[in-house]
């Protein structure tokens, strides 16, 4: 009995492990924004790089955002930073998803 849960035990990590290697870039891009998937334990300097990104990026998103709308006037102007502030609410919504 115990032979079997030790290999259940193995079989488990063995699974995370072909996870890991068939996932490598996408789970090192989520990193990479700040999202600690899968890591064993978060480190400070993740912690503290997780909260500047955040901030940094909600800031951004508020300066297009205002720039975008508040001395909207010319249309054109308008409607390029548009498609930048979409792209930054479709991100926005994948982050707290994510989170």
């Amino acid at each position: 009995m115990e032979r079997i849960k030790d290999t259940t035990k193995a079989n488990a990590s063995g699974c995370n492990n072909l996870h890991e290697n068939r996932f490598k870039i996408l789970l090192f891009i989520f990193r990479l924004g700040g999202l600690p998937f899968k890591l064993k334990s978060g480190s400070k300097i993740n912690a503290v790089y997780s909260a500047t990104l955040i901030v940094c990026f909600y800031i951004t998103s508020l300066c297009i955002f205002m720039d975008t709308f508040v001395p909207g006037h010319v249309l054109e102007d308008a409607m390029k930073k548009l498609r930048s502030l979409i792209g930054f609410i479709l991100i926005t919504w994948m982050h707290l998803s994510f989170r």
